[in-house]
């Protein structure tokens, strides 16, 4: 391997590696965020909203969010509907909660918000909220939950931050992949391995993060856990060839 090669080989690892810490970052921050709000506040015996509760993918510290919900009398009656929110208050034991009534004429729809801030996150990580919907027609409970990650960075607004992480993870990884490419024609080599490894690890973090940023946490958790063991197979299997290949000294 030339000196160029090896340059292009190197810096190709890292930036990609760069670029997946950013991915697996959002992922695994959906992922959990939304977990722990599936097991926040649960309610018994309650069948799973058919109104999507939409909320933030994160917050930063120097922001706050609004979680919303649209309610909809599909009835050619008048249905009176009960809705309770619920969200963490810096600790999962301290709750906020509040309760709105609706009386919706049949194709009436409503839309709720609530505000949520950085301190109201458990842990310091997570904000927590489940809404309760009680109908007086159709099924009687149903229940809707979400997470939001908490990121302490105090000079970005959560928008920015998230489109800065997307857009850094989506060019790092890009760049890692192409120099590898040029790694591989320095080479004169025609398999291309390590960009279709590359390939692999970027088309499963798309659908992971896809998946978790459109509420789908536990088939993105799933592929989530799949994706650490993947990692360090694939982690394991190179630094037992790297040790392999160290010379032996002699006694």
């Amino acid at each position: 391997m030339t000196k160029k090669a090896k340059f292009y080989f190197i810096t190709a690892i890292i930036l990609f590696v760069l670029g997946v810490a950013v991915g697996l970052f959002l992922w695994t921050g959906s992922v959990w965020a939304d977990f722990e709000g599936y097991m926040f506040q649960p309610a018994t015996h309650a069948d799973r909203s058919e109104f999507n509760l939409l909320c933030p993918h994160l917050i930063t510290t120097n922001d706050f969010g609004v979680i919303s919900i649209g309610i909809e009398n599909d009835y050619d009656k008048d249905v009176r509907k009960v809705v309770r929110g619920y969200k963490s208050l810096g600790y999962v034991i301290y709750i906020a909660s509040d309760e709105t009534s609706l009386e919706l004429s049949p194709g009436e729809s409503e839309v709720l918000h609530w505000y949520i801030y950085p301190e109201d996150a458990a842990w310091k990580r997570f904000v927590l909220f489940r809404v309760n919907i009680i109908s007086s027609r159709g099924t009687g409970l149903t229940t809707a939950s979400c997470g939001v990650m908490v990121v302490n960075v105090p000079f970005l607004k959560s928008d920015q931050f998230f489109l800065l992480a997307l857009l850094s993870g989506t060019l790092l990884v890009a760049a890692g992949i192409y120099l590898m490419y040029r790694s591989s024609l320095l080479q004169a080599k025609n398999n291309y391995y390590f960009e279709r490894l590359m390939l692999s690890i970027t088309g499963v973090m798309v659908i992971g993060l896809l998946l978790s940023f459109f509420g789908q946490w536990i088939a993105g958790g799933l592929i989530l856990v799949g994706m650490y063991l993947f990692l360090m197979v694939i982690i394991t299997h190179y630094v037992q060839k790297w040790m392999d290949k160290r010379p032996v000294p002699e006694i």
